[in-house]
Parts: structure tokens; C-alpha cells; sequence
């Protein structure tokens, strides 16, 4: 089973944040059989995404690793089997079982149950939801030592709006626009739009699901909370970033209600 945390504290609130690259645990079959060491499979994770959602008063973060099952991909390609499959790494020391691929498969739909089971009962309160597919990513690929990666290609948030209804890209422009230059710590935030990352199958699915009811924006921040060779946290830096974020998305929000709800009314 995917472990996963799921709570609704308001569902008056319009908004549910995932973090379902957050987990770390693994299915214990797959860790006796994985050719990854945890350090490098950590590395490749979203941990402390959690700390994000948690700003959120409908959320679900998953506990489980997305080497598990990674739920951002489409059903086929959602158990990563060869080194192809997740960018090179020796994933499975031997082949994995018919059994135990169709187990994983069989948790993968569950755990797509629950998320549409989850989305069904705000929707049932909100002619339209916001749903925030929180990531993070690398960039100091180099080494613990190298240099950052350029920051031409590695903003400090992504905002992955091409999987979204067009309708919506004003409202993510604005929300760029809010967040770009935002004073951080020592910093000035760099907010883009469609940088590397433009959203995974999650988003594309849930329009798919709920079409003109859903609008799932894929968010990426930069791992600037964090060392990733390490894996420890500045939760302070953390806690400021995720505030910034949350007090954007807040003030824009009645405008993307007003907005969206005209637009499918129309």
C-alpha cells in the first residue's frame, strides 16, 4: 500500500496541495532488490515537500518513494523497472516479479482512487478546485563541492502551467509576476513559468478527470532550503519560502475563483 496522510481541516478552502514525491519509505520487496543507495535515492526524491503542503488546510502528502511508485506517471510507466526509466540509475538488482509488478500497479490505482475520491467531496462544495502538485528539484548535479547549476535554466520556483486549461495562464502570469523579486533571506526570488519542468501526468490527468472543475498547477521549488547531498534542512529558510509562496497564491486566489467560475459558467 502507499502510505499517504490525508487531511481535510476546511473544506470551504478551494485549494488541495500534494506532495507526492515526498515520501522515502519503500514496499520491502523492492528495498532488498533496489540498486540504488538510499543517500542517492533520498537525493532523487522531494523531501520536506511535506513542509510546503503543510500551509494548506486540505492537503495530501505521501510517505511512500516514488521508486515505489511514482504516481506522476502514467499507469504504464508508473514502476520504474530499468535504468532507462529513471534517468540512468540501476533501479532493481534483478527483474521484478509478475506478482509483485501487478501489487505495485494494484496500489498505484488505489492510491489514484483516493486522490479523485478526496478531490470528489471539495468539489461537491466548490464549482472549481485548485489543486497544487508540489515538487522540488536539483541543482547542484555537479557534486557536494561543484558550483550551482546556472540560474539561467534553475529559477527558485518553477510554475508548470502548460498541462493547464489556457483560460488559466493569465491568472499563473500574475502569480509569477508576484512572486519574481520577492525579497527572501539574502535574495531576490526567481519565479518563471515552464522553466524545465511544466507539469507531469498528474496535472494532465485530473483535467482529464475534471474537466473546467479542476485546475492542477505544478509547482517546483528549487532546493535553496536545503542541502541536497546531505539531506539537511534549513527549516527556517524553508518556512519563509513556503510563507511567501502560500501569501501569493492567497491574495490571487479570489481572482482566480471569480475568473475561473465565470469562464466555465460561459
Amino acid at each position: 500500500m502507499i502510505k499517504s496522510f490525508v487531511e481535510l481541516a476546511d473544506a470551504r478552502d478551494p485549494v488541495l496541495a500534494l506532495a507526492i514525491h515526498n515520501g522515502h519509505a519503500m514496499h520491502p520487496a523492492l528495498a532488498r532488490n533496489c540498486g540504488i543507495s538510499e543517500a542517492d535515492r533520498l537525493r532523487e526524491e522531494d523531501p520536506f515537500t511535506e513542509n510546503f503542503a503543510a500551509a494548506w488546510p486540505n492537503r495530501i502528502v505521501v510517505h511512500t518513494s516514488r521508486f515505489t511508485a511514482d504516481l506522476n506517471r502514467a499507469r504504464e510507466k508508473a514502476v520504474y523497472q530499468k535504468p532507462e526509466d529513471c534517468w540512468g540509475m540501476p533501479v532493481r538488482i534483478a527483474p521484478l516479479t509478475d506478482s509483485l509488478l501487478a501489487e505495485l500497479l494494484d496500489d498505484y490505482d488505489q492510491w489514484h482512487s483516493l486522490l479523485a475520491f478526496t478531490m470528489n467531496k471539495l468539489l461537491a462544495r466548490h464549482p472549481l478546485l485548485l489543486v497544487l502538485d508540489l515538487h522540488s528539484y536539483n541543482h547542484r548535479r555537479g557534486g557536494p563541492k561543484a558550483e550551482p547549476d546556472p540560474q539561467a535554466q534553475n529559477p527558485d520556483i518553477i510554475l508548470g502551467r502548460n498541462s493547464l486549461p489556457e483560460k488559466h495562464y493569465p491568472w499563473v502570469e500574475k502569480l509569477q509576476k508576484r512572486l519574481n523579486g520577492t525579497e527572501l533571506n539574502d535574495l531576490h526570488l526567481d519565479c518563471r513559468v515552464d522553466v524545465k519542468f511544466s507539469g507531469g501526468h498528474l496535472s494532465r490527468r485530473l483535467h482529464e478527470l475534471f474537466p473546467g472543475r479542476v485546475a492542477c498547477l505544478a509547482v517546483e521549488f528549487k532546493k535553496i532550503f536545503m542541502d541536497e547531498w546531505t539531506g539537511e534542512l534549513d527549516s527556517s529558510l524553508q518556512h519563509s519560502l513556503s510563507g511567501l509562496f502560500h501569501a501569493a497564491v492567497r491574495s490571487l486566489l479570489p481572482e482566480f475563483m471569480v475568473t475561473g467560475t465565470e469562464e466555465a459558467a460561459s
